[in-house]
C-alpha cells in the first residue's frame, strides 16, 4: 500500500499520542503546533483505565512512571472549609502525571517530527483534505486529526460555529510553597480549587472559574468564607499560567475524513481527572481502527461509536463527591 498521509494538529497529550500511534503503522506524519512553547507543566492526575493500559501498549508507561508524584488522598472540603471527604490515593502501579511530563516523555517518543504552523482552511473531500496554512502554504493528506485543545481550529474550520455549543471558562494554574500529605480539593458552582503536593517540596495549584481568565485570583476567590486567607499569597505569580477553555458539547467527533482527538472533542468540564487517560486511550483507539478499517471514513466512525460511552463513563466519575456518600470514609481516616 502506498504510505498514507496524517496530518495531526496540536502538539500536547492527544496530538502526541496520535503522531506516535500512526507511526508505528507506517504512516507519514506532519505534526504542527500554533503555540511557541508549553508554559504549564499542569496539575497532577492519575493515569488510569483505558489510558494506563494504552500507555503500555504504545511503550511509554514506563517512562511515565518515573516521573510520577506524590501518590495520595484528596480531602474534599466545603466553602466553609470543613473537610467532608476522603477519596483514596491511586493504586501503587498507577503514575501520578503533570501534563508536561507526559507531553516531554511522549515528545522523546515521537522523535522530530514536530513543526511550527497553523491551520487556516481545509478542503474536505471524499479521498481526503487540502489544508491550508497561514503564511500560503497548501498541502494535501488522507487524514487530519484535530488535537488542538479546547480552541480548536480544526473544530471551528470543519463543522463551524452552528455546529457545536459550549461555555467558556478560565484555568490558572502555578506553584505554591510547601507540601502537605494529601491533596485538597473544593468545588463550587462557578468555581474550584485544587491543590496537590509535588515531589520538590512544593504543590500545584489550580484555579477554575466562568468568567475574566486576566482577573486577579484575589478578585475571584477573595470572599471564599473557608478559603485560607494565606492560600492566594502562597502562590507564585511568576510561574502562573493561565489560559481560556471552553467546554464543547459536539454531536459528531469525526466526519470522512477530519476527526478530533482529546479535548478538541469531549472536554466537558473546567477540570476532569481523566483527560490525560482519555486522551492517550482515545488516540491509540484510532490508530487500531485505522488499521482494522479499509476506509477512513468507516474507521472514523467506528472509532467515535467506542469512544463516546467511555468519555460518559469519565464525565460521571468527575462529579463532585457527594458528603452522605464518602463522609464515612473521612471519618475514619488515620490521624
Amino acid at each position: 500500500m502506498p504510505t498514507r498521509r496524517a496530518l495531526v494538529v496540536g502538539a500536547g497529550v492527544a496530538g502526541l499520542t496520535t503522531a506516535l500511534r500512526l507511526l508505528r503503522s507506517d504512516w507519514e506524519i506532519v505534526l504542527v503546533e500554533r503555540a511557541s512553547r508549553f508554559a504549564d507543566d499542569g496539575f497532577p492526575c492519575a493515569l488510569r483505565g483505558a489510558g494506563w493500559d494504552a500507555a503500555g501498549r504504545l511503550g511509554v508507561l514506563g517512562a511515565l512512571t518515573e516521573r510520577s508524584q506524590p501518590r495520595c488522598g484528596t480531602v474534599v472540603i466545603d466553602r466553609t472549609g470543613v473537610p467532608f471527604a476522603l477519596s483514596p490515593k491511586p493504586s501503587s502501579r498507577v503514575p501520578v502525571l503533570r501534563h508536561g511530563d507526559v507531553v516531554s516523555v511522549l515528545r522523546e517518543a515521537v522523535g522530530d517530527v514536530l513543526r511550527r504552523a497553523e491551520v487556516l482552511r481545509l478542503v474536505e473531500d471524499d479521498c481526503g483534505v487540502t489544508v491550508e496554512f497561514t503564511g500560503g502554504d497548501a498541502d494535501w493528506f488522507d487524514l487530519v486529526v484535530g488535537a488542538d485543545g479546547t480552541d480548536s481550529a480544526v473544530r471551528g474550520a470543519v463543522y463551524g460555529d452552528q455546529k457545536w455549543r459550549g461555555q467558556g471558562f478560565s484555568v490558572v494554574s502555578g506553584r505554591l510553597q510547601g507540601s502537605s500529605r494529601d491533596a485538597v480539593r473544593m468545588d463550587l458552582p462557578r468555581r474550584s480549587i485544587r491543590v496537590h503536593p509535588l515531589h520538590d517540596g512544593q504543590s500545584a495549584a489550580l484555579f477554575a472559574w466562568r468568567g475574566d481568565v486576566g482577573l486577579a485570583l484575589d478578585d475571584v476567590f477573595g470572599d471564599v468564607p473557608g478559603l485560607p486567607s494565606s492560600l492566594l499569597s502562597q502562590v507564585d505569580e511568576v510561574r502562573l499560567s493561565r489560559r481560556k477553555g471552553f467546554q464543547s458539547h459536539l454531536r459528531r467527533w469525526a466526519s470522512k475524513q477530519v476527526v478530533l482527538v482529546g479535548d478538541a472533542a469531549w472536554c466537558s468540564r473546567r477540570y476532569c481527572e481523566h483527560g490525560v487517560s482519555l486522551s492517550i486511550a482515545g488516540a491509540e483507539l484510532l490508530g487500531d481502527a485505522l488499521d482494522i478499517f479499509p476506509h477512513t471514513a468507516e474507521a472514523l466512525a467506528w472509532w467515535e461509536e467506542q469512544m463516546r460511552p467511555l468519555v460518559r463513563r469519565a464525565r460521571r466519575q468527575s462529579t463532585v463527591l457527594r458528603e452522605s456518600e464518602v463522609a464515612e470514609a473521612f471519618a475514619a481516616r488515620p490521624v
